[in-house]
């Protein structure tokens, strides 16, 4: 079963659908040879999502909630749609990365697919942090940091190091979807008389939002860690220290940071649990 599935991500079935579109497609440097893939996806949210596509969207679907807002509040809406938007193409790019077998090199193995996810998230990621550096006082050093980690992170798996573990590097963001939902949820009902988003749904939402994040972010957040530290141990004199110490520090560091978010969300929960309680007491 495991040669088999190697074979599959190290054979033709799984490849790069847009290297034909290449500066150089047969370049040995995977930086020039998937340029073009970080830089359309670049082009794409700045250009085409962020100015024109994403804020007609949430016209539309939000209506009064998002077109009666101040131009920071329209500016959040927008970042958060288009935050969403990436977390569903990339959670759909990654799947097949998702089922590569653990103990490839992690110093020499190449999968033009994976490379090109990288890539696309690159683009993405650096539309990130253009946007975090623009509106820092918007989104402060938590959203900065983590735009950093992540496009330091992935620009190093096109070394390539670490490119049996784009998808897993990336199955992080299985939280992000649902962490929108709530931040539009916390919007919706901001300054409104009545209810707009029904309680069930907001507490499903939650419910999914915590699980999801305390499983992925957290207890295969520390796990992933741990089998990439031996992982990187087998081979350390093939990878330059700084990518090691980048890749290791960044993840450990998300990590923490993961945990602080928890506990703020487990705060949150609790305070809309007591007040749902105090609700109910005086109906």
């Amino acid at each position: 079963m495991l040669e088999k599935l190697s074979s599959y991500f190290t054979g033709p079935e799984l490849s790069d659908p847009l290297l034909s579109w290449s500066f150089d497609p047969s370049s040995e440097n995977l930086y020039y040879r998937h340029l073009h893939e970080a830089l359309i996806s670049f082009v794409v949210y700045q250009f085409i999502l962020y100015p024109f596509v994403v804020p007609k969207l949430n016209e539309w679907f939000f209506k009064e909630h998002y077109t009666e807002r101040d131009e920071p509040d329209k500016i959040n809406f927008d970042i958060h749609t288009v935050s969403m938007i990436q977390s569903v193409v990339s959670l759909y790019l990654i799947w097949p990365l998702l089922w590569i077998p653990f103990g490839f090199n992690v110093a020499t193995y190449y999968n033009s697919y994976a490379s090109m996810v990288s890539a696309v998230s690159i683009g993405y990621f650096m539309w990130d942090l253009y946007i975090c550096l623009r509106y820092f006082k918007l989104f402060g050093i938590g959203f900065l940091f983590h735009a950093v980690a992540a496009f330091a992170v992935l620009t190093i798996t096109l070394h390539p190091v670490c490119q049996a573990w784009i998808g897993r590097f990336l199955s992080f963001e299985a939280s992000t979807p649902f962490v929108n939902i709530n931040w539009y949820i916390i919007q919706l009902s901001r300054g409104s008389s009545k209810q707009v988003v029904p309680t069930w749904f907001n507490v499903l939402n939650g419910f999914l939002l915590i699980s999801v994040f305390f499983f992925v972010r957290l207890v295969w957040g520390f796990v992933a860690v741990a089998i990439l530290i031996y992982e990187m141990w087998q081979v350390w004199d093939q990878i330059p220290l700084y990518m090691t110490a980048v890749i290791l520090g960044i993840n450990v560091s998300l990590d923490f940071l993961n945990i602080h978010w928890f506990s703020k969300m487990l705060k949150i929960a609790k305070k809309m649990a007591n007040g749902s309680k105090r609700v109910s007491k005086i109906d």
